[in-house]
């Protein structure tokens, strides 16, 4: 599951369209858009905002370790409208502490210091970006999961030439829209980051040996948790070394599993 906090609607609306997140009814002054990978809270404007929905979704799943996502937009003074960064600093302009996300993967756009301002900024200094929710989204969702699985994404909205004052809804659907495919990119990381962090040590030792697709994967992981079911003894890649690729793997060690006796505690 990944957890994607937003400021503003217009802000969300593409990525509500783009991956089919159904709307709940408002909870506490949140609206949650969500299928079964994603959920989407819209926390409105601000530092406070944004922790505070981050610690309303993760309360919902106290258990639970999710990725998360800071979307949304930013300004800067040196970047065109439209253009889109990752934060590989976050700051707090209140009160000067700092967060580096960990970025262990090809991020899908350039990377730039992001600072958190409780108002719109005007001054922009060079290479700087400016919003007014990551440094509260990253201190609460950083608590709730490593470094790498906490990134901020934001998209251009405004600089030297154009104001944050003539910055719109319609604008901001606009350009966040028109950066879908990184923002895809980006997701895809994440999750494949979360299942690398939850895979078994087995699962783990297949992955080393050979290339498998996501689906793939799942087969792997449920044909390894029944050969658990079934077999006292454990299962090793190596027994596997003369399969020349992953679909012969996960053929082989099915038959291996459909041919071990039936015990009492296989379902």
């Amino acid at each position: 599951m990944l957890h994607i906090v937003t400021a503003l609607p217009c802000e969300a609306k593409p990525l509500i369209k783009q991956y089919r997140l159904n709307g709940r009814q408002a909870e506490n002054g949140f609206r949650i858009y969500e299928n079964q990978q994603i959920r989407l809270i819209i926390a409105g404007i601000g530092k406070c905002a944004a922790a505070a929905a981050c610690a309303y979704l993760q309360g919902a799943e106290p258990q639970g370790k999710h990725a998360w996502l800071n979307l949304g937009i930013a300004g800067h003074g040196d970047l065109n409208i439209g253009e889109a960064i990752m934060a590989h600093k976050v700051t707090d302009a209140t009160t000067g502490k700092n967060w580096y996300p960990a970025m262990p993967f090809n991020h899908p756009c350039p990377t730039a210091t992001l600072i958190s301002v409780d108002q719109p900024q005007t001054d922009y200094c060079a290479n700087t970006a400016y919003d007014m929710e990551a440094s509260g989204f990253y201190a609460t969702a950083s608590r709730f999961n490593s470094g790498e699985l906490v990134q901020v994404f934001k998209v251009i909205s405004d600089n030297h030439a154009n104001s944050a004052e003539q910055v719109s809804a319609q604008l901001t659907e606009q350009i966040i829209a028109a950066r879908l495919d990184d923002i895809d990119a980006l997701i895809q990381q994440l999750f494949k980051l979360e299942q690398q962090q939850q895979m078994s040590p087995e699962i783990k030792q297949f992955q080393q040996h050979w290339h498998f697709s996501v689906s793939q994967q799942h087969k792997l992981q449920r044909l390894l948790q029944r050969w658990l079911a079934r077999s006292q003894t454990a299962i090793k890649a190596d027994d596997f070394s003369n399969k020349k690729n992953s679909k012969a793997v996960l053929q082989a060690l099915e038959k291996q599993i459909i041919a071990l006796p039936m015990s009492f505690g296989d379902k």
